[in-house]
């Protein structure tokens, strides 16, 4: 039946295509698909070009010409790394029917001169739009009172201070049937690591839930304030969502529910950050510390990392391909940093003199070395280096 549907749906594309092209001049329409696949991309590709678009506004204070309508695919339901999510954007982008954008995509492919230009959605943004609209996504109130019970139930207290603990690993992938190349060792963690993490944040007052989608081991902790939500049978897209709304701050690994708690402008912690290419250098909410990263057996301070093929590293191969070997922190090291900054966040982020001047010198190492293309890609650097790890590490990492 949708083959049928696709090759009814084909004749009226066309003739729209053919109109649109000849409108061009006077009328310009752009095509935005989201990767609905993958959770941070659903999350904050739609976010930062709503808030780019609104900052942008703000600056200019005029239209500009020829206007521009913006079509929008968040993909088939089925296929949504959230499918709550995808819902909400699809209402709030009035996003077209998946069909109908593939026959414009396929259409666009067979007659290149009719294609519609596509806008280059991303999650990162030159503009350091996080930093300066407020977040579009929203919970209503029938969800509120839904999100409160789910809670309840899962002993959550959503009026105290939640920590989300984002764990990368290599189980997600695999249960998905999709094999994992080389090096992805250097981006997954053991949750055991954090183990001691957890346990000084309950502590210190702190609610901790362990976000994931089901595939995770398990972290072997029976305390009060602990929720290993992502092994819960009451996880959902919609909780997902909820919990990442309600959170002080994250700690992550760089993945997917990262992104959305940066989506609700909720700061995060990121520890041992291996892949500069992917880390959200261009926002404040984000603090982080990086790995140590040995090239040919060498240690690498932060200019030399910034200004060498090893900070652009995205394919994963890259790390056998450069002779790069990071060397993980321990649980006793993660645990200092991550109480490091939960120390920085209850003081509102505010930096003494020292802080504030390693951090600067530290952004502007990065921005020297990252160059053109790192403006292009981040836009000004803002997010800051963990003051624990520089206070503690300046000596070679700046040098």
């Amino acid at each position: 039946m949708k083959r049928i549907v696709r090759g009814i749906l084909l004749v009226p594309a066309f003739l729209v295509l053919v109109v649109l092209r000849l409108l061009r001049p006077i009328f310009r329409v752009e095509l935005c698909v989201v990767a609905f696949h993958r959770f941070g991309h659903l999350a904050l590709e739609p976010e930062l070009f709503l808030s780019i678009r609104d900052f942008e506004s703000t600056l200019q204070g005029k239209r500009m010409f020829p206007p521009t309508a913006h079509l929008w695919s968040v993909g088939p339901k089925r296929a949504q790394a959230n499918k709550h999510l995808g819902s909400y954007w699809r209402k709030e982008l009035k996003a077209w029917p998946s069909l109908l954008i593939s026959s414009f995509l396929k259409i666009g492919s067979a007659f290149p001169i009719l294609s519609l230009p596509e806008n280059d959605l991303s999650i990162h943004g030159p503009q350091n739009a996080l930093d300066k609209a407020p977040t579009h996504l929203s919970i209503g109130q029938s969800e509120e009172y839904a999100g409160r019970q789910l809670c309840e139930e899962l002993a959550i207290d959503v009026s105290k201070p939640i920590v989300c603990l984002v764990n990368r690993h290599a189980a997600h992938y695999a249960s998905l049937g999709q094999p994992e190349g080389v090096g992805y060792s250097n981006i997954n963690f053991d949750v055991s690591i954090f183990e001691q993490t957890v346990k000084m944040l309950l502590g210190r007052g702190y609610q901790v839930v362990r976000m994931g989608a089901g595939s995770e081991e398990p972290l072997h902790i029976n305390a009060k304030g602990f929720t290993d939500y992502a092994l819960s049978s009451a996880r959902s897209d919609f909780l997902d969502v909820y919990l990442a709304s309600k959170a002080s701050f994250a700690v992550s690994t760089q993945t997917g529910p990262d992104a959305l708690c940066l989506a609700f402008r909720k700061p995060v912690c990121y520890v041992d950050t291996a892949r500069f290419s992917h880390m959200f250098l261009g926002t404040k909410l984000a603090t982080w510390n990086p790995v140590q990263i040995l090239q040919h057996g060498e240690r690498m301070s932060l200019k030399q990392i910034a200004s060498s093929e090893v900070a652009w590293i995205d394919d994963l191969a890259d790390f056998e391909r450069l002779d790069v070997e990071i060397i993980r922190s321990s649980s006793e090291t993660i645990e200092h940093y991550v109480a490091g900054y939960t120390s920085l966040y209850e003081r509102n982020f505010v930096l003494n003199t020292l802080e504030h001047d390693l951090s600067t010198e530290a952004n502007q190492l990065l921005s020297e070395g990252l160059g053109e293309r790192g403006r292009l890609r981040f836009g000004d650097i803002t997010a800051s280096l963990n003051p624990v790890f520089l206070a503690e590490n300046a000596d070679w990492y700046l040098s």
